[in-house]
């Protein structure tokens, strides 16, 4: 399986700005930058992209896991948050935070964050990262969601 995203970039590093576009047109021209802008339009970075990209796959792979325990989440919420950090002249992302919440009828807070465990280490974007990955794992319960 291959997937293709497509980036362009206009001017410095600093003041400039880039679209990316994805195979599948759900990104399709969207605006990224290198960091903060003044500019009044939406648009994004490759550090939150990329913790869009840690969300998604840790949400379905605890899905995944959950699955193999014979059990469905309700619903599964993923929040990833990455460390940018100064290293020497250029930036490194020494972490990723990730908080995953989830409401799943009939399973402990133990066998949940195993899933959770194994999701991680069976995600294929954490797998490709240097950066350290950290988790939380949350199972509320089912009345939580009314």
């Amino acid at each position: 399986m291959r997937r293709q995203a497509v980036a362009t970039w206009k001017g410095g590093a600093r003041a400039g700005e880039g679209t990316i576009s994805t195979a599948s047109g759900v990104f399709d021209k969207a605006i990224f930058t290198g960091g903060t802008t003044a500019m009044d339009i939406p648009c994004t970075n490759p550090a939150e992209i990329l913790a869009a990209a840690e969300a998604a796959c840790l949400s379905m792979m605890v899905a995944k896991e959950l699955g193999m325990e014979g059990v469905t989440a309700e619903h599964i919420e993923t929040a990833a948050e990455v460390t940018l950090a100064k290293d020497g002249e250029s930036w490194n992302i020494p972490r990723i935070h990730v908080v995953v919440k989830a409401y799943v009828p009939e399973i402990d807070g133990e066998k949940f964050e195993a899933a959770v465990k194994r999701a991680k280490t069976n995600c294929p974007i954490t797998r490709s990262l240097k950066s350290e990955v950290t988790l939380e794992a949350i199972v509320e319960p089912i009345a939580a969601l009314a």
